[in-house]
């Protein structure tokens, strides 16, 4: 039987009081195992040791020291150890209203969307965003970090090769899919099955299974979990307890709750608690 390695690395998730809107995650020697899952922000990923594989549709992405990885929200994908050594890296996980108050140019109404952007060697940007990552881990000069940190938001839309006020045009996903997506974002704490899916949009329950996880990246079930613990996480920054939070959001109990949100964020929910 193949046993699995403990993880002894540090997993730590925080805010800076002084910079609404951003999140932020370094991980020391870890080699935590994310499944699938989404983020409600941008996930902007900063690897500094080892080799990360990242999975967001094909071909698999390595990621490896100096690398920066931008996921916009919503963005389905896995990662993971991709060899034996330990990772280090520091993620941003910033809101959408952050990013537009950093990049767009006065008079701009339109965000370009960061769908998926992969920066393999600007040494200045990495380290531009690293500094701003670790201003707000000490807390020494909140003004310093939020200049480079919008800064180096403005540079990563030049390096999208988007321009801030283009328009990205929706996406072309089957209207069954739209359908079932808009139920569960209004009914994520509800008990659901998948045969309320099939008679919601007349469908055969395996095509739809199968047509939402093609669209989606996520099959029905998973997406919901999904939504759970991403308002999980919201309730958690406002200070509701984790079991009431475990209740509010439709999970079973709070264990329920805690070995999924530990295995998707990297930390239970009271630590997560604990860096807000």
């Amino acid at each position: 039987m193949v046993r699995m390695k403990q993880d002894v690395g540090r997993i730590r998730i925080w805010r800076n009081d002084a910079l609404a809107g951003v999140e932020l995650l370094r991980a020391s020697g870890t080699q935590h195992h994310f499944p699938k899952h989404f983020h409600d922000a941008y996930a902007i990923h900063l690897h500094e040791r080892g080799t990360m594989a990242f999975q967001y549709g094909q071909p698999q992405v390595a990621l490896k020291p100096g690398n920066i990885n931008v996921l916009a929200p919503g963005v389905v994908h896995m990662c993971l150890p991709a060899e034996e050594q330990a990772l280090n890296y520091r993620c941003l996980f910033v809101s959408p209203a952050f990013l537009q108050y950093a990049v767009l140019d006065p008079g701009a109404t339109r965000l370009a969307l960061f769908e998926r952007l992969l920066c393999l060697g600007d040494l200045e940007l990495f380290q531009s965003l690293g500094n701003a990552h670790r201003y707000l881990e000490t807390d020494d000069d909140a003004f310093e970090a939020e200049t480079l940190l919008t800064s180096g938001l403005a540079a990563l839309a030049t390096y999208s090769g988007q321009q801030p006020h283009a328009r990205i045009e929706a996406g072309s996903e089957p209207r069954h899919v739209t359908t079932i997506r808009e139920f569960l974002d209004a009914n994520y704490d509800r008990r659901i099955a998948l045969a309320d899916l099939a008679r919601l949009v007349r469908l055969n329950p395996v095509y739809l299974v199968r047509s939402f996880r093609s669209s989606v990246g996520l099959p029905p079930h998973a997406y919901q979990r999904q939504l759970r613990l991403s308002r999980a996480r919201q309730l958690l920054r406002l200070g509701t307890p984790p079991a009431e939070v475990a209740e509010m959001v439709g999970f079973a109990d709070q264990s329920h709750l805690s070995r999924l949100f530990k295995q998707t964020t990297g930390v239970t929910p009271a630590d997560y608690a604990k860096g807000l």
